[in-house]
């Protein structure tokens, strides 16, 4: 092989290494700014969320029409803060599949908790669709949830 051949596929073998870095660079740029957008989008939930678990005319505004009952939808919307958050640490990988189970069931043991699913446990389910990540949260609050209403029933 010629000096100027092996320079040239030299030259060539380190310029496709340097257009993998930038790119892996570029990849985990875009990760990163995506984590920090859900950061901020989940940081704006739970603010809201806590704004109309604590303000009453503020929970007026935005309690469903088919609802009568202020006090309860603000505890409803405080279960779904606590769900929020779950979802988020589940989110982040803080939360194994083993750990969301036992967390899913330790939330499901408050009645608001089954309350707020069985109202809205379907939409949360729609909006998970196509996340895997999210299917599997909705999938283990449902099965906990499922979980306590059969235990409930056969209590009584």
């Amino acid at each position: 092989m010629k000096l100027a051949t092996a320079v040239m596929i030299a030259g060539t073998i380190a310029g496709t290494a340097v257009t993998c870095v930038g790119a892996a660079h570029i990849i985990q740029q875009a990760r990163q700014q995506k984590e920090r957008n859900e950061a901020v989008l989940v940081q704006n939930q739970i603010e809201w969320l806590t704004q109309v678990t604590t303000n009453r005319d503020l929970a007026e505004i935005w309690m469903p029409d088919d609802m009568d009952d202020v006090e309860e939808y603000m505890r409803m919307l405080h279960a779904n803060k606590q769900i929020c958050v779950l979802s988020y640490r589940h989110r982040l990988g803080l939360v194994t599949k083993d750990k969301l189970d036992f967390y899913a069931d330790a939330l499901m043991e408050h009645e608001i908790v089954r309350k707020y699913w069985a109202r809205f446990g379907g939409l949360r389910a729609d909006e998970a669709s196509g996340d895997g990540r999210a299917e599997e949260f909705t999938a283990a609050l449902e099965k906990a949830a499922q979980f306590h209403i059969k235990h409930q029933t056969a209590a009584a």
